[in-house]
Parts: C-alpha cells; structure tokens; sequence
C-alpha cells in the first residue's frame, strides 16, 4: 500500500513562488536612496568626463542639462545621467571644443527636494566647481 507523505510538485514550486515574492518586496523596500553628495560627485564625474572626451577624441562635446537628465554627444557617441525624481536642472546647453574649454561663463542650477546646488563653470576654461 503506498501512502503520500510529502509535498507535490505543484505545492512545492507554490511554496517557493510565495518565498521568492516576499523576498523580492523586501528587497526593494530596504533600497537606499543616495545623499545628495553622492549624487553631486557622480554628476560632477560624468560632466569631467564630457570634457576629458573632447580633449582625447579632439572633437566637439555638447551637453545639455535638461529636465530629467543630463545629456552628453559627440558626432559618433552618447552618454546621458538620469536624475532621481523630484529632482531637476535648469535647461541649458554649451559645448566643450578640442580643447576642453567653453565660450561663455554659466552658472547651472541643480534643485533637488532639500536644496539647490549651483554648478558654476568658468569662461575660457571649462573647469567648474559646486557651491
């Protein structure tokens, strides 16, 4: 006489769906959001960047600060940084040319929930800083 003792297989792979979801919402419930900092330092990383590629490959870079992203091409390559929500730039575009260097002085604005961060870019020489 055979008695069924165990699990089935339907029963099983439920069991390990139920485990496999619960898993999954608390995975990403416990996701940590980046400081500020952290955000400043990898948009500050990418935008060297934008100006190290037009030295290297001694072509124009255009970049452009929008809305959602901040975008970066040249004639044959693109690079964007998507930007968390509820946070944004003001519009704006300017170009590195093969030297690194840009034609006029700006001050871009970046808003996030907490405070506005002013990434502010020299004339001449492309390099920036963020106060």
């Amino acid at each position: 006489m055979l008695t069924n003792r165990g699990f089935t297989l339907v029963e099983t792979l439920f069991v390990l769906f139920i485990i496999c979801m619960l898993s999954l919402l608390t995975m990403t419930l416990h996701l940590p959001n980046k400081n500020n900092q952290v955000i400043i330092q990898e948009i500050t990383e990418f935008l060297n960047q934008a100006k190290l590629e037009a030295i290297v490959s001694k072509k124009t870079v255009t970049v452009q600060f929008l809305k959602d992203k901040v975008l970066w091409k040249t004639t044959d390559k693109e690079k964007n940084y998507q930007l968390s929500e509820n946070t944004y730039f003001d519009s704006y575009k300017m170009t590195f040319n093969s030297a690194g260097h840009i034609k006029t002085a700006k001050t871009v604005t970046y808003h996030t929930l907490q405070q506005d961060f002013q990434f502010v870019y020299q004339v001449g020489s492309g390099c920036f800083y963020v106060q």
